[in-house]
């Protein structure tokens, strides 16, 4: 579905980033706030850093539109999209609401599905889409099926967080190799080199 797909960093359940994902949608108060500057300061820093690796790694000159997947929960005002769309200042003049979640999209779980969503109808722009978490990436390759449907040219997915739980499958395994990598800013996230 999508051409991409990056997260910015893995989301261990348990852990600090997962929890801070779980909390700018559910915290209270100031401690919300707290939690969606945070978050909307990682996105910035990780475009103004890795927006061209991305534009290279499609073969495209830039990404034309910035949206987000929307909840199939019932939010209706859902935060990821006010960080995107006004708090990081290299989408927000980009951001447009592209995606509607269909009236049966809520009944179909974690099943990938082109029915999930509809769009907004799109000319060969490249977009990027944007998602906070990343378990099964059923909404968001759903979301770039429909993007594409209708009439996107390049899609690209960036989440804050790869979901895992070290308790599912061989999934331990994987984080000991990527704890051996240690997170850095610098480290391209479409090359296996940092840059330089």
């Amino acid at each position: 579905m999508a051409d991409a797909v990056v997260p910015v960093s893995l989301a261990l359940k348990g852990e600090q980033y997962a929890n801070e994902l779980w909390r700018y949608k559910n915290a209270a108060g100031p401690q919300q706030q707290y939690f969606r500057m945070g978050l909307a300061a990682v996105l910035w820093r990780f475009f103004v850093l890795h927006e061209n690796c991305l534009t290279d790694h499609c073969a495209i000159a830039a990404f034309d539109t910035v949206t987000t997947v929307p909840s199939t929960s019932g939010r209706t005002d859902h935060p990821l999209r006010s960080m995107v769309a006004d708090m990081v200042g290299i989408t927000r003049d980009r951001h447009r609401d592209l995606l509607t979640p269909t009236p049966g999209a809520a009944e179909l779980g974690r099943s990938l599905s082109a029915a999930r969503y509809t769009s907004s109808a799109l000319w060969g722009e490249n977009v990027l889409l944007i998602d906070d978490t990343w378990t099964t990436g059923s909404h968001a390759q759903s979301a770039a099926a429909a993007l594409k449907a209708a009439g996107a040219d390049s899609v690209v997915v960036v989440v804050l967080g790869r979901h895992l739980n070290i308790d599912y499958g061989n999934t331990a395994i994987h984080v000991e190799n990527a704890r051996m990598r240690r997170f850095s800013w610098e480290a391209c996230p479409t090359r296996p080199w940092p840059h330089g």
